[in-house]
């Protein structure tokens, strides 16, 4: 008897220090001994970071900064049979418990922690699961379990005090992970099916609900099938609960799985134009400060940015891009076949090869370069981007070098002239694996230079029927250098729309220096292309380099009459509220040539789309009205331009290598009528749906223009040369040689076959 009660009274002892030891425990939690808990009044102000979200001209979404991928909603946004689908699966009594479901934590310990039944589930109830997701679960060692259960108790109290069922919901949609880096039901809706979360159907509600029970496991994009089971035991959850009747429950579950994905992080619609906002939006937002004074952030605020992008003409340009770089980059690779286009300079592979963060890496191991270049020389498999589709297999680092540099490049945009809103912008072929973004990289502009020359001719007093000679001249005083035309033809005399037509070298260089090098450069200033500007007259041919948005900007003063427009993204800010935080203002036009000039240079300009280089406009391409145009093939074809613009919007379109040295090798592939114009050309329908006329000109500007484009030279043109210098000297062709270098009156009255 005496030993019963001991063992009793130690059985006594044991539960009472259990006891006291479990209350010391809750209290060390609760008093902030593992760290602080927020009280009532924080948790009622609780907010999280959350994504700003940025559109389009016609309130399309076409990306999102962010540090978290969230975009909160609120209740009433979410739809009656996704809170029914939530609670049916995750917590059946959430209605009924105030934080805490006593009878799960039973049910958890008996089956779970007594025998052993792995299938009983967990205890936690919604409002427990929000914590975690609020405030995770900060590591204490072996104690980590219990204290951070603990605090999930004790804070799933608070959270009941400060929020109402309904609010609990919300921030717990808000909050829970949809896997693939989203959180939150409204980025989750939008990644897998394209909507909002009010538009959700039930079995995308379910599919939903579905994958937060392991996020990665029943992610429906990685794992359809697991994905289609547990949404039908959701279903089956929403029938046991009253959610579902049994025929219901039959036609739901008997529905295939359908998604319809959209991951703006890996291929959004714009993916070049949302990197620029963000420079763009980093400038604005400058001395901007919150109502706390702190500043904004775009990744934590939920900014709402609206751009100046036409989601239908990025959509359409893009198309067109893709479809050209395909075609032309098979031509590329069959062009060169086994061999690299700098074979000539194998230095460059290796510069490249030694610049990679690979190579630099093992060099700073302080490797030999044998030992470098052997390991950099395994092969691995890998997917390698290819215009034309991605390329899978085994690959050393240098063969993925190698894949990468023969790739062409181009980039393609279009501004509205009138404002400075830039409509699409295209950067280069894919963003994830080309983020280079070439239309703010200078590049060699070749002939696109050629209607400034003629606009600073114009403004200096020239007409367009002023007729200067195609003759090949050599320029002593800058080192003999002596332009050729691209068809090496050197006769008789051009009209400024005939040089422009024809893309005559001769002609424009005269043109330079009839104009002046220090007028010409002025006007380069003042349009924003004399950054790179060289010295000299190759500047007539081109050699500047520079970025196609500053030569879509020069271009538009020509369309808008001969005013500058500075080009931007931005059309304005929200707050995450909707106050207004930023609206842009449209800025004073400075005029740089006269709207003369400017109707001149247009007109004859739509001669090149007419009857020029540009031709295929519409013999090709089936264009229905004139557009002003511009090709432009750089030296050895290592650039390519086309511009086209009316008097709504100017085009500019550039394709390369990413070296000089990636080029073709004969203007059939490599000029910018073949290789740049069709990226214009399979937009061209789409564009010309919308695109106004051009003004008419009056009578005193046709008058002007009245004038064949080509003429042979005469006995007044020999006459008038006698006394006007010219730069430069006759270069003696093969005709003159075999004429004996005749005289000018000889030629002109020579027989003619």
């Amino acid at each position: 008897m005496k030993l019963g009660k001991r063992i009793f009274r130690g059985f006594l002892k044991l539960g009472l220090l259990a006891v006291l030891a479990l209350t010391l425990f809750v209290s060390s939690v609760y008093l902030g001994f593992w760290g602080p808990l927020p009280d009532a009044e924080e948790l009622a102000g609780l907010q999280k970071s959350r994504a700003s979200l940025v559109y389009a001209q016609k309130g399309e979404l076409i990306g999102s900064y962010y540090s978290i991928n969230r975009d909160p909603v609120s209740y009433q946004e979410l739809p009656e049979h996704l809170l029914e689908a939530l609670v049916a699966t995750e917590d059946e009594r959430f209605y009924e418990h105030a934080g805490i479901d006593w009878r799960s934590l039973l049910r958890v310990a008996f089956k779970s922690v007594l025998m052993g039944d792995a299938s009983a589930g967990g205890g936690s109830t919604l409002t427990q699961q929000l914590v975690k997701n609020l405030f995770g679960r900060p590591d204490y060692g072996l104690l980590s379990l219990p204290v951070n259960k603990t605090r999930e108790i004790l804070l799933a109290y608070r959270l009941e005090s400060a929020f109402s069922k309904q609010e609990l919901l919300a921030l717990y949609f808000n909050t829970v992970s949809f896997s693939e880096n989203t959180y939150g039901i409204a980025a989750g809706a939008r990644r897998f099916f394209n909507c909002q979360p009010a538009d959700l159907k039930m079995e995308e509600a379910a599919v939903l609900v579905g994958l937060l029970k392991a996020n990665t496991y029943y992610n429906p994009r990685l794992n359809p099938d697991w994905s289609l089971k547990r949404r039908n035991v959701v279903f089956a959850q929403m029938q046991r609960n009253g959610y579902l009747n049994e025929a219901e429950y039959d036609s739901l579950s008997a529905l295939p799985l359908e998604l319809d994905y959209r991951n703006l992080d890996i291929e959004g619609p714009a993916p070049y134009f949302l990197a620029q906002v963000e420079k763009e939006l980093a400038q604005v937002l400058k001395g901007k400060v919150k109502a706390d004074g702190s500043p904004w952030d775009p990744k934590k605020d939920g900014l709402r940015i609206y751009t100046t992008l036409d989601a239908r003409k990025q959509a359409n340009l893009r198309r067109s891009y893709r479809r050209h770089l395909a075609q032309w980059q098979k031509k590329f690779d069959a062009h060169w076949s086994r061999q690299d286009p700098w074979s000539a300079k194998p230095s460059f592979f290796d510069k490249k090869l030694q610049a990679t963060p690979q190579y630099q890496q093992l060099a700073a191991r302080s490797w030999s370069d044998e030992k470098i270049l052997s390991t950099l020389s395994k092969e691995r498999n890998m997917e390698l981007f290819h215009p034309a589709g991605m390329v899978e297999g085994a690959y050393s680092m240098q063969d993925s070098l190698r894949h990468y540099l023969r790739l062409l490049r181009g980039a393609s945009m279009l501004l509205n002239p009138k404002s400075g809103a830039i409509e699409a912008w295209i950067g280069g072929p894919d963003y994830r694996y080309l983020p280079y973004d070439a239309l703010q990289a200078p590049l060699s502009m070749a002939s696109t230079v050629k209607p400034f020359i003629m606009a600073a001719a114009l403004e200096a007093g020239a007409q367009p029927c002023d007729y200067l000679s195609a003759e090949r001249r050599e320029y002593p005083e800058h080192q003999n250098w002596s332009p050729r035309n691209y068809d090496a033809q050197y006769d008789g005399l051009y009209s400024m729309a005939g040089a422009l037509k024809k893309s005559i070298n001769t002609v424009t260089v005269a043109w330079f220096f009839k104009v002046g090098e220090h007028k010409v450069k002025e006007l380069a200033d003042d349009l924003g292309l004399a950054e790179n500007w060289p010295d000299g007259p190759t500047a007539a041919l081109g050699t500047a380099a520079v970025r196609p948005i500053d030569l879509a900007q020069a271009y538009a003063v020509f369309a808008n009459g001969g005013e500058k427009v500075s080009a931007y993204f931005i059309e304005k800010i929200e707050t995450a509220e909707g106050d207004l935080l930023y609206h842009r203002e449209a800025a004073p036009r400075e005029r740089i040539i006269s709207s003369e000039t400017s109707q001149l240079i247009n007109t004859m300009l739509q001669g090149v789309s007419a009857e020029g280089t540009a031709r295929s406009l519409s013999s090709v391409y089936g264009s229905k009205y004139p557009w002003a145009a511009k090709t432009g093939t750089a030296q050895n074809y290592s650039d390519a331009w086309f511009v086209a613009y009316r008097p709504d919007v100017v085009s500019v379109t550039w394709m390369g290598g990413v070296s000089p040295l990636i080029h073709f090798r004969s203007g059939a592939y490599g000029s910018g009528s073949t290789m740049a114009l069709p990226v214009f050309g399979y937009s061209l329908k789409e564009l010309e749906k919308t695109s106004p006329a051009w003004p008419r000109l009056d009578e005193s500007l046709l008058l002007k223009l009245d004038c064949p484009d080509y003429r042979e030279e005469n006995l007044l043109d020999g006459i008038i040369g006698l006394f006007e210098k010219e730069a430069g000297e006759k270069v003696k062709t093969k005709e003159d040689t075999a004429e004996g270098s005749s005289p000018w009156w000889k030629r002109i009255f020579k027989k003619k076959d």
